[in-house]
């Protein structure tokens, strides 16, 4: 029994040792195989997720995008509403200059009123008639020399005579002195 026992014995130990050794590299291969399908189950229920942030993403990038044309939109509006604007100031300020102008021109044409632009005449109540158009102050605030609201800009009720009970007077009435107007 020696050697070849020892042989036979040996060969069988070392057939055992591989059996095991295969046997444990085929349970770790199984077991990385599952730990393996365990991570793409999970990866792929992470999928939609990650797929519904990317559409939530996209979305907000659109939303962002939009907002920003309208804004630019809105901008592009507003720097025209302006221009707009300012036209209109200057169209108003060249009409309120050549108003001013033409009721200068009056005044001076008038041989009843002084260069102050007050007028000669006294009203019956005492106090002295007075020439609109004598400056611009007094066509802007709207309060004649005594103190009573006029005629503002030149809008609606222009030309009319306010201050006292007999209510506005039409710029050619008599009682203006032949369309003199009253500030």
């Amino acid at each position: 029994m020696n050697t070849t026992v020892w042989i036979v014995v040996a060969v069988v130990v070392v057939l055992l040792l591989a059996a095991v050794a295969v046997a444990l590299s085929k349970k770790s291969k199984q077991k990385r195989l599952e730990e393996a399908q365990r991570i793409r189950e999970q990866a792929a229920e992470r999928s939609a997720e990650v797929e519904q942030r990317e559409a939530l993403a996209q979305k907000s990038e659109a939303d962002a995008r939009r907002a920003a044309a309208e804004a630019d939109a809105k901008a592009a509006e507003a720097r025209l509403a302006a221009q707009r604007a300012q036209e209109h100031r200057g169209d108003a300020a060249s009409s309120r200059d050549e108003l001013d102008k033409e009721w200068e021109r009056a005044n001076k044409l008038d041989p009843t009123v002084r260069g102050d632009g007050r007028d000669d005449a006294v009203r019956g109540d005492g106090r002295d008639e007075t020439v609109r158009g004598g400056g611009r102050e007094g066509a802007r605030d709207g309060i004649d020399s005594t103190g009573a609201l006029g005629f503002g800009t030149g809008a609606s009720g222009a030309g009319e005579r306010h201050g006292d009970d007999r209510g506005p007077v039409s710029p050619h009435s008599p009682e203006t002195g032949g369309g003199r107007h009253e500030r």
